[in-house]
């Protein structure tokens, strides 16, 4: 079979070999002893596989895929996670208790389904809708699609949407997690005042928290299946920022701004206690990390600190790597990954939402006066979800620019030109 001025298609394909392609996006016919490009695939053979590739993904079961220790261990899980969920969504447990002795109105108990009588009651059906929906039915359904991807015949692209949706979500079922931190860190430090953090917040935080994780493994071994087989494309190890132009620059400034904002969120005063019998204290987000560290509280503190402060930097960090370092093909996708599974435990946005919860129901509870850190926070929110879709449209179109021109430079030596069309094949 002959190609272009009298190249075989074999010596095209053993080209291509040379340079690192295993496969292209690519399919020919000889016409006239002229080799005509059509979209499709030539496979390590020299073959078309245009049909195949036209193929519908086929249905495959992911358990059939994993190893024995994540079979048992994913089910583990997914279990835990659900009895967990139903002991702290039972209506006699409580997650906080309040004690006090002025304040008669704030005393009693704290969880779930308090939250929503008092949005209830005042109206916010909105809010009800995001805490009954994120909180109550949320988690159960997760585990049950959790289940569901793992045991259930599904197709590859399928399977992918889902327990992405699921991982981008789950972290919103921890809003009341957060709403009950606010509430303790408000009350801490009073004279009259107590409260006592009880068993439901830690089989809520226990029951999120392993469902997340169960649900990153699944998405990863399903990732590894579906890639044992991928293409691999033409590696090139120059930074992305090459190939990004302007809006790599852009991408930078705001992922450089989210970081300076976070920090100033970890450092600034966020609100003052405004209620008569209490103490006027000043809260920061630093502060209240600290003291739940040393009021026995590390497991609380840990969730604030990785989840709202480490989390979200090392995303952003990770972020200007990727642009900034030439990286290899392989390391290249993880640390991609590493940053998509970084931002499903990054909740600055979860928590700023609890602060609107916790303001919407202040008459309730203790009256704030809002301070810079609270505005920083939620400018920080803009700038770090901004600069995550801004960051991956820019790598996906500078990542498809790069490809291009390094399969361009197969073409060349067929003469075929570096710009524009074809070229001339007469």
């Amino acid at each position: 079979m002959g190609g272009r001025d009298g190249v075989p298609l074999q010596a095209f394909v053993d080209a291509a070999r040379s340079r690192g392609v295993l496969y292209l996006r690519v399919d020919f016919t000889v016409s006239s002893g002229r080799l005509e490009k059509r979209q499709g695939m030539v496979s390590q053979h020299g073959t078309s596989n245009a049909t195949k590739a036209s193929a519908a993904s086929p249905k495959i079961r992911l358990v059939t895929e994993l190893p024995l220790w994540i079979r048992i261990c994913v089910p583990a899980l997914l279990i835990t996670s659900a009895v967990l969920n139903v002991i702290a969504l039972l209506p006699e447990v409580p997650f906080l208790i309040i004690n006090s002795f002025f304040a008669k109105s704030l005393a009693g108990d704290y969880s779930i389904l308090k939250v929503v009588q008092l949005l209830w009651e005042h109206k916010l059906y909105p809010l009800v809708v995001l805490v009954v929906g994120f909180s109550i039915l949320f988690p159960p359904v997760k585990l049950i699609l959790a289940t569901i991807s793992m045991y259930r015949s599904m197709t590859v692209p399928g399977r992918e949407r889902l327990l992405s949706a699921l991982g981008h979500l789950g972290r919103w079922s921890l809003l009341d997690v957060y709403v009950s931190l606010l509430l303790l860190l408000v009350l801490s430090k009073e004279s009259f005042v107590g409260v006592t953090v009880e068993y439901g917040l830690y089989c809520f935080l226990g029951a999120i928290v392993l469902s997340m994780i169960a649900g990153i493994i699944l998405h990863e071994m399903s990732r590894r299946s579906a890639s044992a087989a991928a293409p691999m494309p033409i590696d090139h190890v120059r930074p992305l920022i090459v190939w990004a132009g302007w809006q790599g620059v852009v991408a930078t400034v705001i992922a450089s701004a989210a970081i300076v904002v976070i920090a100033m969120t970890f450092s600034s005063p966020m609100f003052q206690v405004d209620q008569f019998l209490l103490k006027s204290n000043i809260w920061s987000l630093k502060d209240g990390i600290t003291f739940l560290f040393t009021d026995g509280l590390p497991l609380f503190a840990s969730v604030m600190f990785l989840f709202l402060v480490v989390g979200p930097v090392l995303v952003m960090l990770m972020l200007l790597v990727s642009l900034y370092v030439p990286l290899p093909r392989q390391w290249r996708r993880r640390t991609y990954l590493m940053m998509r599974y970084t931002g499903e435990w990054s909740m600055l946005d979860v928590f700023s939402l609890a602060m609107v919860l916790y303001l919407s129901e202040q008459t309730n509870f203790v009256k704030l006066i809002i301070m810079p850190g609270t505005w920083y926070l939620f400018v920080s929110v803009a700038l770090f979800s901004g600069s995550v879709l801004w960051a991956e449209r820019v790598m996906r179109r500078a990542i498809t620019k790069r490809e291009t021109v390094g399969l361009a430079a197969i073409w060349w030596p067929w003469g075929w030109p570096r710009r524009g069309g074809r070229g001339d094949e007469g």
